[in-house]
Formats: C-alpha cells, sequence, structure tokens
C-alpha cells in the first residue's frame, strides 16, 4: 500500500493518540447531525417497538423483563430473540421518552463506537494505523450501512457490530496473555452478542478460523479447550433463558435451510452493495434482486488479487469466511413470517468489515509509486462522494412517506406497498383510463374493479404523458395522484394532490383523497386538516364525517368522535353498533368525570 505515514500533516493531524478516534465520531456526528430533525417515525417497525409498546420500555425496571419475551413482548412468544435490542431502546426512552430524537442519538453512538472499535481490530490484525485509519474512514461514512443507523429498528447490526469486535479483542488479548481477565471480558461480550442477534453463533467459528490460520496456535491448546467450554456455557444458557421467554422456533429447519440454500446467490446482491453503493434500496425481495453488479463487484475483486504484488491468503480467507459467517445466517429470519421474505441492506453492516479486511491486505506499493501525490486527492473524493451518497441516502428514513416511497420503487414487485385504489373517491376522468385499459364499458354508479399493478404502471404512463401537453389540469393530477397512492408510491401521490388543490377547486373529492393518503402515510394531522378542507366544500360528505370520527376516537378525542359520528349517520352512513357502542361508553365516562 501507499506509505501515508511519509505526509507528515497526515501522521500528526489524524494519527497521533486518541486523534483517530476523535475524528470518527465528528465525522459520524456531522454526517448524521440530520437525523436529530426527523421528528416522525417511518412506522416500519420503529414505532411500533417504541411508541406501542412503550410501556415495555418505558422504565428502567423493564430491563429484567426484556430477556423473558421476544422483541415485540408478544404473551404467546414471537419469533425474535432480540433481549439486548430492547435494553437499548429503555434506554433511548429514558432520553426522549416517545420523541425521535434519543433513539437518532444512540444510533449514531453506537455506529461510532463500531468505527472506533473496528480501527482497533484493524490494527490487530496487523494492518499499520494509518491503512487501519482510513478504511475505517470508509466504512463509516458507506452508504450501504447507513440504514442501519438512520433507521432505527436497524440498530440492531451495529449493536451486534459493538458486541462481536469487543468480543474480537478480547478474544486476542487472551490469546496471547492467557490472563482470566481477557478470558471473562470474552464471554461476557460474547454472552452480549448472543443475546442481541442470533446470527452471533458464528463468532466461535471466526475465532477458531482466525486462532489456526492467523495465529497458527494448536486447536486442542488449553487456551482453546477453555474457550470451547465458555462458549459451549454461554450458548445452554442463552438457550434455556431464550426457551423460557417462549420464543416460537423457526419450524421446520430442514425446509428453512433448504430455503436458506436456495437464497444464496443474494449473496451477491449484498457483496455489489460494498463495491457499487449508488443502486440502494430498503429491503427488495427476490424479484427485485440483480446480481449483475454483484458478478461484475466478484470480478473486479479477482483482477485486484492477481494485480496486488503480495497476497495474504490467511487473512483473505478469514474476511471472506467473516463476511459470509456473519450475512448468510440473515436470510433465516423472515422466512416464518414474511411472504416473499424481505433482504434488508442494513445486514451489510458486519459482514461488510470481512471484505474490508480482504481489500486493505492486497498491496501495490510499486504499482503506485507514481501515483503517491494523488493519493491524498483521489481518498478525499473517493470519501466526500461515499459521504454525500450517505447522507442523500438518509433523507429517506425521515417518515413513512419517504420510506414508503423508497421502498416501493425499489422493490416494485413487492405487493405489501401497493393499496386499494377503491379507498379513493375517483374523478371521471381516471374512471375513463381503467374503463378503457380493461376494456370494460361502466356507467354512472357501477362499482370500481380491481386494478392490477400492471394496469397501474400503464395508466400512470399515459397520464404523465397527457401532462406533459396540459400540464395544468388539475383533474389529470388528481387522478395521476391517486394512481400513485395505489402504487405505493406515497411522495409522487402528494406532490400531485398538492398540485391539484393549489388553485384551491371546489371539488371536495381533491382534499378527501388527500386526508385518505396521509391517513394512510399514518399523518393524522394532515389528514384532519384535509378532510375539514373537505367538508368546507361539501358539508353532505357522509364518508368525510365518518372518517374524522375514527381518527379522532383513535386519538382519544372522544367527545368529537361522538359529534361526527352523529353527522356521519345523518348523511346516510352506515356505522357499525358496535363503534357507535364503544364511543358512547367513552363519551359518556368522560362526561361523569367533567
Amino acid at each position: 500500500m501507499i506509505h501515508i505515514e511519509e505526509h507528515l500533516p497526515f501522521r500528526n493531524y489524524f494519527l497521533r493518540t486518541y486523534r483517530p478516534y476523535l475524528w470518527l465520531t465528528l465525522i459520524s456526528f456531522l454526517l448524521y447531525l440530520q437525523l436529530f430533525t426527523f421528528s416522525e417515525y417511518t412506522h416500519f417497525d420503529d414505532h411500533f417497538l417504541i411508541v406501542e409498546s412503550f410501556s415495555h420500555i418505558d422504565k428502567l425496571s423493564d430491563i429484567g423483563h426484556a430477556f423473558l419475551e421476544d422483541v415485540s413482548h408478544q404473551e404467546q412468544g414471537g419469533n425474535l430473540y432480540r433481549p439486548l435490542l430492547t435494553v437499548s431502546l429503555i434506554l433511548s426512552a429514558q432520553i426522549s421518552g416517545t420523541a425521535p430524537y434519543g433513539y437518532h442519538l444512540i444510533d449514531v453512538i453506537l455506529h461510532i463506537a463500531s468505527c472506533c472499535l473496528l480501527f482497533s481490530v484493524l490494527q490487530i490484525l496487523g494492518f499499520k494505523r494509518s491503512i487501519s485509519f482510513l478504511g475505517t474512514l470508509l466504512f463509516c461514512v458507506h452508504p450501504a450501512i447507513s440504514q442501519a443507523v438512520a433507521w432505527i429498528a436497524g440498530r440492531n447490526d451495529s449493536l451486534l457490530a459493538v458486541f462481536i469486535l469487543s468480543g474480537f479483542i478480547t478474544y486476542t488479548k487472551f490469546l496471547s496473555t492467557s490472563l482470566l481477565k481477557w478470558y471473562i471480558l470474552h464471554l461476557l461480550c460474547f454472552t452480549l452478542a448472543m443475546f442481541t442477534k442470533e446470527s452471533a453463533i458464528m463468532f466461535p467459528i471466526l475465532a477458531l478460523v482466525y486462532t489456526i490460520s492467523l495465529k497458527r496456535e494448536n486447536i486442542f491448546s488449553l487456551t482453546t479447550v477453555l474457550l470451547l467450554i465458555g462458549w459451549a456455557i454461554v450458548l445452554v444458557n442463552w438457550h434455556i433463558i431464550r426457551s423460557a421467554a417462549m420464543v416460537a422456533p423457526v419450524g421446520n429447519k430442514l425446509q428453512a435451510a433448504t430455503t436458506v440454500l436456495s437464497n444464496l446467490w443474494i449473496t451477491l446482491f449484498y457483496f455489489s452493495k460494498i463495491f457499487w453503493p449508488f443502486n440502494l434500496a430498503y429491503a427488495p425481495i427476490a424479484l427485485d434482486i440483480h446480481i449483475t453488479l454483484g458478478i461484475i463487484s466478484v470480478v473486479f475483486l479477482s483482477l485486484a488479487f492477481l494485480l496486488s504484488e503480495r497476497k495474504d491468503w490467511k487473512l483473505i480467507f478469514f474476511g471472506i469466511t467473516w463476511y459470509i459467517a456473519f450475512l448468510v445466517p440473515t436470510y433465516f429470519y423472515d422466512l416464518a413470517v414474511r411472504i416473499p421474505p424481505k433482504f434488508y441492506e442494513h445486514r451489510v453492516y458486519i459482514p461488510f468489515m470481512g471484505i474490508l479486511f480482504v481489500l486493505l491486505s492486497l498491496s501495490y506499493t510499486k504499482r503506485t509509486e507514481s501515483f503517491k501525490k494523488l493519493f491524498p486527492f483521489v481518498f478525499i473524493f473517493v470519501f466526500s462522494v461515499l459521504g454525500c451518497f450517505s447522507f442523500i441516502h438518509t433523507l429517506n428514513f425521515k417518515n413513512f412517506i419517504t420510506l414508503s416511497e423508497f421502498d416501493a420503487a425499489t422493490s416494485p414487485n413487492d405487493p405489501r406497498p401497493y393499496n386499494a385504489i377503491t379507498r379513493m373517491n375517483i374523478p371521471k376522468t381516471l374512471d375513463q383510463e381503467i374503463s378503457v385499459l380493461q376494456g370494460i364499458p361502466r356507467h354512472s354508479g357501477d362499482s370500481l374493479t380491481a386494478v392490477s399493478k400492471e394496469e397501474l404502471w400503464k395508466i400512470i404512463d399515459d397520464l404523465k404523458n397527457k401532462l406533459r401537453s396540459s400540464h395544468t389540469d388539475l383533474e389529470l393530477h388528481h387522478s395521476l395522484a391517486i394512481v400513485y397512492f395505489a402504487r405505493g408510491l406515497l411522495l409522487s401521490s402528494e406532490a400531485n394532490f398538492l398540485a391539484a388543490i393549489q388553485d384551491k377547486p371546489q371539488d371536495a373529492n381533491v382534499p378527501y383523497n388527500l386526508g385518505v393518503m396521509y391517513y394512510s402515510a399514518h399523518e393524522g394531522n394532515k389528514a384532519e386538516k384535509a378532510w375539514l378542507e373537505a367538508l368546507r366544500l361539501d358539508s353532505t360528505m357522509g364518508k368525510a364525517y365518518q372518517n374524522l370520527s375514527f381518527l379522532y376516537y383513535e386519538s382519544g378525542q372522544n367527545e368529537l368522535a361522538w359529534l361526527y359520528c352523529q353527522k356521519a349517520i345523518q348523511s346516510g352512513i352506515l356505522i357499525s353498533p358496535e363503534f357507535i357502542k364503544e364511543i358512547r361508553k367513552h363519551t359518556t365516562l368522560n362526561i361523569i368525570e367533567k
């Protein structure tokens, strides 16, 4: 590698004593500073884990109970045993209650801790301080791992990284010193890792690979035997406590293993994100995953091997084993509960480190001799580009609308983001579009038939073409907003709704439909405002009264819920007797208390 230590300013200002850790902390905070401005949850697990489950995480005394239930706090036992994730949420709750900023703060701190520990691990593996620092910087700002920081529910991987890297450091300390304190600390780190995420079970295998290949120690030594006994004790106790928590088993293990093996090709998809982090997604399904860039990345890495002047095959083998060992087990997680399974990109957080071990082990000192002077500028350029992409990618996790749009756009074959088009009042223009496309003549009052995914795309393309020649047509914007909503592209839907109401049209259906979109996006205040506007334009719109009644009931405003329920009934809307009974019960109680 290029001898960066020869650059005196770099050595003095970046590499001495504690300064690398200070720079990693500063850069991480600056990169993710915008997270503290995100005042909403994405409602992709985070709202459920925090707001809806707040009674399970609001007190420090909840920490003990976290080890006796799955992460979703289900009485019958869920399928994800992640007590340390719950503990981390409890700590965040002490900072900000249900406000997001305290949770984002812990996310950034976990990432900083992971980066600082990675810097130490790279030096333990034999890399120079300068190379370790630059490699850690690239990891720190890399877009492929930013989801683990920006998405609160994705913190489990950065949390696991803290314990895995700490476990590796204490493991190597014990190997070199045989001191009891390092043995105890290592087993503690491994225990914490196991109670964070099940994939930590792969760590003993990696540790043995490191012992045999890199340390060249006898696997039957007393040190190794003690470690094997310690790991076994940790795993047995973890299994006992997990079973006591009544966490649901995987199910048919043979079938699950077969399914995982059939998905091994997706490893190339994750691999491509390390080398080409410009086509990121949130959690695509298999149908939306392409491995072309993964194959190109493998070819690229193979060429890097061939051109390298020195190849540390043992370190390369260790790095590849690290990548596979921490990635493939994650394919189990969604098999039992998600059909089709989704492959979350933040899962590459820890496996990424293994590929980093491989890349940093390659040497091109002679080939890059003339490149020395340009290297700092090239690195700064690459570092800046990656940081910019991470900054932009983080914006996708601002709220439900932005993440829903990003998910639907990057995984179009996933059936989950689609919404029923019949949830909205369909304008005449869109009704005609659907009628022509389906070849079904309809008359006024006919109910709208289902619209397929393929038909939605055709309608979107047709409406966009019409808007090019008539971009001020409000009904075209209204129609396009509805189709985008049905497609799951909520950000595009909102933009077209706002374009449709910019001149304050007298059609009450526009704000009514906008309210439906906002309600689906968990934007209750905006939905209320839109439906009230619809009623201002048309005081006989019974469905607006009905929706407001549901909205007020959900927010605990029972008197308003009862008022709008009565108005909905007067407008001819049929309300279920159970809902009426429930509202009246709470309304009567509130009146008595007053």
